[in-house]
């Protein structure tokens, strides 16, 4: 019961409340072809709302632009931002210990229960089992906390805020925008971690986009199909350039794109070396 909550309080919703991921131009996932502008307040963000509607008029579909009209500046949303860092502040050795007590066990035994399917994606995509398992385990506890809040509105929010708009949340807004338009995921229906993260492994709107992976062939479904989930996670980790069977620890070419999941020092070494543990427990 115990891995219950510290999962709950400290590692199953790290992208909710640990969220600082890297954005790196992907070919393929929309860019900022028309950055709007931002502020720091609520004041504008009808107008704002109102620009892209404009903006992007000729992108989107009248349908999925709509999908703006009933979104609320969300001041929740950039309370979390700002005080993101908080929770990553400390020594890796107590970090790992909060993120992982309890954890080994039952995501030994969630790998046995999945065996074949992880093996299956690890033979397809390259991706080492183990490493899923750790992303799986410490963003949302195997799917079971996804977040609250609603995916459109937060990274609408975040995208209009001046912070950090051009550099990572504004084209986070267009892939979102994407996903809709294709008929994917109604993100303006969906619930996620603060900084508008989609399923069970707790994806950015690009990295979806970039890697949707239709494991079980009843369409790609990353929230309530756990093999679509690590297929797609998997499958970002392979376009992003991940050597099959190569290392993952500190100092190896594979953990580089770790470290482009997330830019906590402290969560990109968690997310590896419990992965090397749940690896020598197998």
């Amino acid at each position: 019961m115990f891995f219950k909550k510290s999962l709950l309080t400290a590692g199953a919703l790290a992208a909710a409340f640990t969220f600082s991921p890297v954005y790196t131009p992907i070919s393929g996932v929309p860019q900022a072809e028309a950055q709007l502008f931002c502020a720091n307040d609520g004041s504008r963000f009808n107008e704002w709302k109102s620009a892209f509607k404009k903006t992007y008029k000729s992108k989107y579909k009248a349908s999925t632009l709509a999908k703006l009209d009933g979104l609320k500046y969300d001041s929740g949303i950039i309370k979390s931002d700002r005080n993101n860092k908080k929770s990553f502040k400390g020594t890796f050795e107590s970090f790992y210990a909060r993120r992982t007590k309890g954890a080994l066990g039952v995501t030994l035994k969630r790998w046995r229960n999945n065996e074949r399917t992880l093996a299956n994606i690890e033979k397809k995509y390259g991706v080492q089992a183990e490493v899923l398992m750790s992303i799986w385990v410490l963003e949302t506890a195997f799917g079971r906390y996804l977040g609250n809040k609603n995916i459109l509105q937060s990274i609408a929010t975040l995208a209009y805020d001046c912070r950090r708009s051009k550099s990572l949340f504004f084209p986070e807004m267009l892939a979102a925008m994407t996903i809709i338009d294709r008929g994917m995921l109604d993100l303006s229906k969906r619930k996620g971690a603060w900084a508008g993260e989609i399923g069970q492994t707790q994806l950015l709107a690009t990295r979806f986009l970039l890697g949707y992976a239709d494991y079980d062939g009843g369409g790609v479904d990353v929230y309530k199909s756990a093999p679509d989930a690590l297929a797609t996670t998997a499958n970002w980790f392979k376009k992003r350039g991940w050597r099959r069977g190569g290392g993952y620890l500190p100092g190896t070419s594979n953990y580089k794109l770790i470290q482009e999941w997330n830019r906590s020092d402290n969560y990109q070494k968690t997310i590896a070396v419990f992965a090397d543990k749940l690896k020598k427990n197998k």
